[in-house]
């Protein structure tokens, strides 16, 4: 058995050093090395080259069946690492000599060794150093994520037919795919960490297919910072895992085979069992799992696989995924159905505003909430919202009609149940429906983006209902009602705006929701978005002022509440503070004194009051004496 040092061109300065630690060891140069041919399987190879060099000679080793040990240059630090080869030359050279060789795969493209990787296209950060590990900083993370944040402008989909080796076809659009065949310390093998081996006959290979800006920065933080032993995959990021893979593009994609250009598109990638014997250390064989199967892993789930998800991505990188055809269509149909008139809608419109309207003269908050849930007013809304996003105009007048339709039964019905009761006192109930604000807006806002996400989940479909409570459409309908049949023009107004800020906010914030949930190219959306936004900032004006008067409002109740105020030696506490706008500001409160208070008294408390405010008002007070 002959053990030999083959160096090439970069590395000649390191043979004497080598030499000097194992004097037993024949240096000889690539060039001399490869043209030996009286090399036999118990001869031995230690190689310290270029990566080029070095495949020639792992090359030969596979036809000669000598086996082999791999040292690093200092600037083949992906080489190191693949291989776990320790940085200090003593240590490497112990592990080359004395661990046992074993049996490894060698990949191979267009018949070409891979050391550590395969890059076609672009495929950021899955081929950069990995930094899902505990020991890697934050800054250097966030270095990574710059770097390939930094790519999004340049990426772009292209049209790959992949064809495995049991025949599979497969078609899809990708940016990049990443080919590795174990672990080489990137981003790309610590995300399938536990499906590479080392003896399996098998390659990796990773498609980046992200749907959406949104879906590229979601892939980017499950590669760079989600520290997990079983990290699954992003949703844009597909796995195939066989003994070969033949990649076709259209346009040609760019080949990079470990780090250096190899050409275009078509490239075939094969793996060859036991290819060579190779001596390394403990920790590298320890990293990945051994032996073979003989089925193949197609996990596409998340890519472009139809016609039209292919055509869509290869456009431009939308900001929002664009939903599938299948998904599209249900959905649709369902909200098409739900902006229709039907009998069913009117009878529940009906009786949910008898329960609204009698709830809130009861003043009884269970019987409101009981009306807001049987209501069916909510799905045509969320239908307009939908025609509203596409510019539907069939949707949009169906379920703007509808909508119509409803609205005109709560109003016709309270009124009439308003006439017909002899009832003319504002209930708690009824109260709170009359001075919306932009808070308002808000509940309204989210509730729209519940009420879509929602249509489109069927595992909570049924939070709907939760979403109708919370925005509550019918009671202030009721309360607008009830105010026609009062002929109270404020109240009927007051409540309405109520309604129009539910409503609006609801088209608003739902088609918003379906935009980013891929219902509707940006493009499209455009329109229908800047008219839904246009209202809302309309109702927002008046809104705004009532939300204005709302905080002046709270600042004297706390400035009253908080303050100590005493006449004649008397120590005053103010409670229950309540105000009401009528021809002008009136405050209304109870007050806690020792004895009763004088009208002068009073008088001078007042006064005291419009100091502290600076505001003019009507004050009418409940004394409570307490000893």
């Amino acid at each position: 058995m002959s053990t030999y040092l083959v160096y090439g061109d970069e590395s000649k300065d390191i043979r004497d050093e080598v030499k000097k630690l194992d004097n037993a060891i024949e240096a000889v140069t690539v060039d001399k090395f490869l043209q030996d041919e009286t090399l036999t399987s118990n001869d031995h190879v230690i190689i310290f080259a270029s990566a080029d060099e070095m495949k020639q000679i792992l090359q030969k080793a596979h036809n000669d069946d000598f086996s082999v040990a791999i040292l690093a240059l200092k600037n083949q630090n992906t080489l190191r690492a693949t291989f776990e080869i320790s940085p200090k030359l003593e240590d490497a050279l112990k592990v080359a000599l004395e661990s046992t060789p074993k049996p490894l795969d060698l990949l191979y493209a267009n018949e070409e060794i891979v050391l550590w990787g395969a890059l076609i296209g672009d495929a950021p950060p899955l081929t950069y150093k990995s930094a899902s590990y505990e020991h890697n900083s934050f800054k250097e993370r966030y270095t990574l994520l710059i770097e390939a944040f930094k790519k999004l402008k340049s990426l772009k989909q292209t049209k790959i037919k992949l064809t495995t080796a049991k025949e599979q076809e497969i078609s899809t659009a990708a940016t990049g795919i990443v080919i590795i065949e174990h672990d080489n310390h990137t981003c790309a093998s610590s995300l399938v960490q536990d499906a590479l081996s080392l003896s399996d006959s098998k390659l990796s290979a990773l498609l980046v297919s992200p749907t959406s800006i949104v879906d590229y920065l979601r892939y980017l933080y499950v590669s760079l910072f989600k520290n997990s032993k079983k990290k699954s995959l992003p949703n844009s990021v597909g796995f195939i895992k066989s003994e070969s893979l033949y990649i076709e593009s259209s346009p040609p994609l760019e080949v990079t085979i470990d780090g250096k250009e190899a050409g275009e598109t078509p490239i075939k990638f094969e793996v060859k069992q036991q290819a060579i014997r190779l001596s390394a250390s403990e920790a590298f064989w320890a990293k990945s799992k051994e032996g073979t199967s003989e089925k193949e892993t197609v996990k596409l789930s998340g890519l472009p696989i139809t016609s039209e998800g292919v055509k869509y991505v290869q456009d431009t990188l939308p900001f929002f995924t664009h939903a599938g055809e299948e998904k599209y269509r249900d959905l649709f149909a369902g909200l098409r159905e739900q902006g229709k008139v039907e009998p069913t809608f009117i009878v529940m419109m009906v009786l949910s505003t008898i329960l609204a309207t009698v709830g809130l003269f009861l003043n009884s908050a269970s019987v409101v909430i009981g009306a807001m849930l049987i209501a069916p007013l909510m799905q045509p809304i969320v239908s307009a919202s939908m025609g509203v996003l596409r510019s539907d105009q069939s949707l949009m007048i169906s379920s703007f009609k509808t909508v119509g339709v409803g609205v005109f039964l709560v109003l016709l019905t309270s009124s009439i149940i308003a006439l017909i009761l002899p009832f003319e006192n504002l209930t708690n109930e009824i109260s709170a429906r009359l001075r919306p604000s932009l808070l308002d807006l808000i509940v309204a806002l989210a509730s729209g983006m519940a009420a879509a996400y929602a249509k489109n989940n069927e595992k909570i479909v049924g939070s709907l209902a939760g979403v109708s409570i919370a925005v509550a459409l019918v009671p202030p309908l009721a309360s607008a009602g009830i105010g026609l049949g009062w002929m109270q023009f404020d109240i009927f107004y007051q409540a309405f705006l109520l309604f129009v800020t539910n409503f609006v906010g609801i088209i608003f914030a739902a088609a918003l929701t379906f935009l980013v949930m891929g219902f509707a190219p940006m493009h499209r959306a455009k329109k229908g978005l800047v008219y839904a936004l246009v209202v809302a900032s309309i109702v927002s004006i008046p809104l705004y002022f009532s939300f204005k008067t709302m905080l002046v409002d709270s600042q004297i109740r706390t400035t009253l509440e908080k303050s100590e105020y005493t006449l004649k030696g008397q120590d005053i506490k103010i409670e229950n503070v309540t105000i009401e706008h009528r021809e002008g500001l009136v405050i209304k409160c109870d007050l806690l004194v020792p004895q009763m208070l004088s009208q002068s008294e009073l008088m001078r408390l007042k006064g005291k009051f419009e100091s502290d405010l600076r505001e003019k008002f009507d004050l009418e007070v409940v004394q409570r004496v307490h000893f």
